[in-house]
């Protein structure tokens, strides 16, 4: 017989939670099946609970004959699949026990990527607990994302950002439209679902009067830590790919630096060396003189600390007492802000210095198609849409560029 419990909100009964269990399957583990009941409107308590019964027993013995075909045609080598209006698939554990292993986990996913998404469906699978994954609808969604943006408070004790919401969002879109692919469920909440809007926030970086400050310091920190900083700010590599860097990939001659490795770190996997971000990250970037010297400087130091090691295979920036393994990219983001909060500049984070190369660059004069390579976008409409921002002495030079041109 199906188990019932109440869910109530405020004291009162507002659904009824079915639970029945057909057996065990080959790990002895329970195959249960749930839903979630509403009464109607104006009904008693009494009356309610006596028509919540009723309804458990109609619908497991829907479930049951539909369960004992499932068995029936399986034993005969058939097909056989649920017709998604009969369906009654806890949410939760079709996050947990589908999607996620075999969308994320089962899908060659990076370790960076699958920790993103865990963290994603854990306040998913919070909020969705107990519900029926047939049964929540676009107004149920929206309920949710009203809810993160007003009433739930993260880690800090504040809302969360737009950008978070905008992932929840896309993180739900995924779930129901693989839902809808595997034809579990018959109509698509999201489908009737607005995307978020995202806000646009200005860009942290240097301006151009920190950065001649910020150079003038440099000489001041440890070399490896210069180095770090010097490649972060004139190259605009990402911490993990500067982590990634080995002594291979350094072409004094050419004066290059090849980005071919990412170093992550997620709690679950620890520090892993993988490939870029995307295949547009695997690139060759050029690297100023100065910074180049420095890199010649760092590798005589490392020769002279480890005169038996061959460093062509080393990293430029290991781990302490391994040359052979990479720092963990958290532990630079940790120095960098120490060494801004120390001189006086704005909170600044590695990715930070990777937005001040490319605004830097722009300022400049450079092409926007040379700073997207070198930043290793995929097209050069993120590179405009980030990052190419007039201030008015720009706008200013560029008409009386124009004024010129025509003798206006």
């Amino acid at each position: 017989m199906a188990t019932i419990s109440e869910n109530k909100k405020n004291g009162k009964t507002v659904s009824y939670r079915f639970i029945v269990c057909l057996g065990r399957d080959a790990q002895k583990k329970q195959i249960r099946r749930f839903m979630t009941w509403t009464p109607p409107e104006g009904m008693t308590p009494a009356k309610a609970r006596k028509a919540a019964e009723r309804a458990a027993d109609v619908w497991e013995q829907e479930i049951k004959a539909d369960y004992q075909a499932e068995m029936e045609a399986k034993s005969q080598g058939q097909a056989y699949s649920i017709p998604p209006e009969k369906r009654h698939d806890d949410f939760t554990s079709f996050v947990n026990d589908v999607w996620f292993p075999l969308q994320v986990r089962g899908n060659n996913r990076k370790p960076k990527t699958v920790a993103f998404y865990l963290s994603m469906v854990k306040l998913i699978n919070s909020y969705f607990h107990g519900r029926v994954l047939q049964e929540i609808t676009a107004l149920d969604i929206q309920k949710y994302l009203v809810y993160l943006r007003t009433e739930y408070k993260g880690k800090n004790g504040g809302p969360l950002t737009a950008k978070t919401v905008h992932h929840q969002y896309n993180t739900l879109n995924l779930i129901f439209n693989y839902a809808e692919d595997q034809e579990i469920i018959a109509k698509n909440p999201m489908q009737k679902v607005d995307a978020p809007k995202k806000e646009k926030h200005p860009v942290d970086a240097l301006t151009q009067e920190q950065a001649v400050q910020f150079f003038r310091i440099l000489p001041a920190c440890p070399l490896d830590f210069r180095c770090i900083l010097c490649l972060l700010v004139t190259t605009g590599i990402r911490r993990g790919e500067c982590m990634g860097l080995k002594w291979k990939d350094v072409n004094e001659a050419a004066g290059t630096i090849c980005i071919e490795r990412n170093v992550t770190y997620t709690p679950e996997s620890g520090v892993l060396v993988n490939t870029p971000k995307t295949i547009n990250s695997i690139r060759t970037i050029p690297v100023i003189p100065s910074t180049m010297q420095l890199l010649q400087r760092l590798k005589e130091e490392t020769q002279r600390q480890h005169p038996n090691a061959i460093l062509e295979e080393a990293f430029i920036f290991p781990k302490d007492g391994d040359i052979f393994s990479p720092r963990d990219p958290n532990a630079i983001t940790r120095r960098v802000k120490r060494f801004m909060k120390n001189n006086g500049f704005p909170d600044l984070s590695p990715h930070d210095l990777r937005h001040s190369c490319a605004t830097l660059l722009l300022a400049q004069g450079a092409d926007v198609k040379s700073v997207q390579e070198i930043l290793g976008h995929a097209d050069a409409s993120t590179t405009l849409n980030f990052y190419a921002k007039a201030d008015l002495q720009q706008m200013r030079n560029a008409t009386e560029k124009y004024a010129a041109a025509f003798n206006l």
